[in-house]
């Protein structure tokens, strides 16, 4: 069967990891069993059974195995995680391999390393925890078969697309189109860098006033956590307004949730730190953002991103509370411990807590300003009273050199395509100067040459690049994309809305774009020159002939309510 992509399906082919999974077991493990229960989990869940073309269809199969390896090194720790990372990182080929991989490596009695791994095309967070506990569920009954869910995924993406357009996607946008007029887009951060992540500690009497401050206006520990975040973000930013995007599940409806598949989204809140306000003032306001992002969940970001032409994907992230890490539940077996083998960070920062006031920051960043931020974040919240006043609150200078340049959304209306500053420009804004002969079109070979080298350009490392390459698959991110859209619009005056590039992410699907619609604006000049060639033409009494007919047409619909022809 062929389904469209989802939308978080289509976002998942732009992230840079797949989702990992390795615990250490101690007790009788039975290979065997784990991979009939395997077999059965993989015959109930359809999406373990899926790949995806290059045209961006996801394909069921009504079979499929994913094969639990067991392998064998006596004693030897080192080499088995080893080999669980090598299973992290190997690229998957999303057209015909599983795309799901498991292995069961067996270093001495009763002690093993238990590894999963999954594209986020099929898995999220959450299903990855659905799939352990369907498995050891299995693996414990012993059952040769289990009911299959009441949807199917590729039944929930067909109903997903057909239900976020038209009228029903224009009112759900009405919400965001107000919240997001005028705000400021992310910070350029200095990223780039391998995922990795830092933990520190709020002090215990810091984290109990906190508390005690939510609670005085109604307010959650969390919040108090976002706010603080905000407030560390503005100040390297040099500005009194911050999106954060909160990451939630993507599964809206309880009858979803029974389904394996990736559904994770995240929803943008945007924090306003304006007219002096005390903690206190702003624990209220973030409160009601979030309460308000939260209850409009339903758009993705992509969607949001491209239908309002704002840059969404580089804000950053704050998860609250953190994910437990899930794990294998089998019959005289103990979980050891975790293994980290892929950096878990989607954003170039995401900032995650706990009710204890433990913080981990995982990020994508320069290490020196991933320290900064994370001990920025801990100095702030352990100096917060009620009514003091948030700009007095110490953050620390950074030492190092990073640009938080931001630029702020134009006033008006929400415009429509991207400008070169990442910002937007409006779609009344005028004619665009492209840099283009108006009278000729680039050849689509050309285009491609110059993407080729743009290409080049924003990704580092790369000497060439072929047209059938994926942007993603080279290295590039969500950034890499906003970049590339601006410059394509600055070179062409055509606007590349970020949902294309993430489901046709190669030079020549692009370029194929580009050239359509550049040869349909030509097309558009060559009518309009052609239509004032013969006005041109046409001597003074035909003018005015012609005047005297559209006069009496346009009278003769007045008075005929439009019905006249």
């Amino acid at each position: 069967m062929r389904y469209p992509l989802s939308f978080a399906q289509a976002w998942a082919l732009s992230l840079p990891a797949a989702l990992s999974h390795a615990t250490w077991l101690d007790g009788p493990v039975d290979p065997v069993a784990l991979q009939r229960a395997m077999d059965v989990v993989v015959a109930r869940n359809s999406i373990l059974r899926t790949n995806v073309t290059a045209s961006r269809e996801q394909v069921v199969s009504e079979t499929g195995r994913v094969v639990v390896e067991h392998v064998v090194l006596p004693g030897d720790v080192e080499r088995a995680e080893s080999i669980a990372a090598e299973l992290a990182e190997r690229p998957f080929d999303l057209s015909t391999e599983p795309l799901v991989r498991a292995a069961v490596i067996e270093v001495g009695a009763d002690r093993w390393l238990f590894v999963l791994v999954a594209h986020r095309v099929v898995a999220d967070g959450p299903a990855l925890a659905m799939l352990l506990a369907e498995l050891s569920t299995v693996y414990c009954d012993g059952s040769s078969t289990v009911p299959g869910s009441w949807m199917d995924y590729g039944d929930y993406a067909v109903w997903q697309r057909e239900r976020l357009c038209g009228e029903e996607l224009a009112r759900q946008l009405e919400h965001w189109r107000e919240v997001l007029r005028d705000a400021p887009g992310p910070s350029r951060l200095p990223s780039g860098h391998r995922a990795a992540s830092l933990t520190a500690v709020v002090d215990p009497a810091a984290v109990r006033r906190l508390a005690a401050v939510a609670e005085q206006v109604g307010a959650t520990l969390s919040t108090a956590f976002l706010a603080g975040y905000a407030v560390v973000l503005c100040r390297f930013a040099g500005q009194a307004d911050v999106v954060i995007g909160a990451p939630v599940s993507g599964r809206i409806r309880v009858e979803l949730e029974s389904i394996a598949g990736p559904f994770a989204d995240v929803v943008p809140v945007r924090v306003s730190l304006t007219g002096e306000p005390t903690f206190a003032d702003l624990l209220v306001r973030v409160q009601g953002a979030a309460a308000q992002a939260l209850s409009h969940n339903e758009v993705p970001l992509t969607v949001l991103a491209g239908e309002l032409g704002v840059d969404l994907a580089g804000v950053a992230r704050f998860t609250s509370p953190a994910p437990a890490a899930p794990a294998l539940d089998l019959p005289g077996v103990t979980v050891r411990s975790h293994v980290v083998l892929t950096g878990a960070a989607e954003a170039d920062v995401d900032l995650r807590a706990d009710e204890s006031g433990a913080l981990t920051l995982e990020h994508r960043t320069d290490p020196r300003f991933a320290d900064w931020l994370l001990s920025s974040v801990v100095a702030v919240l352990e100096h917060v009273t009620a009514d003091g006043a948030v700009s007095e609150l110490p953050v620390p200078v950074p030492e190092g050199t990073w640009s938080a340049a931001s630029e702020p959304l134009p006033a008006g209306p929400l415009p429509t395509g991207p400008s070169p500053s990442g910002a937007v420009r409006s779609a009344a804004a005028g004619p665009v100067e492209t840099g283009v002969d108006a009278s000729a079109v680039p050849s689509r070979g050309e285009i491609e040459q110059a993407m080729a080298k743009t290409w080049v350009d924003l990704l580092p490392g790369l000497d060439q690049v072929g047209v059938h390459d994926n942007l993603f698959g080279l290295g590039g991110g969500s950034l890499t994309a906003v970049r590339f859209a601006s410059l394509v619009a600055d070179t062409y005056g055509v606007t590349l809305a970020l949902p294309r590039i993430f489901t046709s992410p190669t030079i020549a699907a692009l370029a194929e774009f580009v050239s359509s619609e550049l040869e349909s604006a030509r097309e558009d000049r060559v009518a309009e020159a052609d239509r004032e060639a013969r006005l041109a033409q046409l001597s003074d009494d035909e003018l005015d002939d012609l005047l005297s007919a559209v006069m009496a047409t346009r009278e003769r619909r007045r008075t005929t309510g439009g019905a006249g022809r």
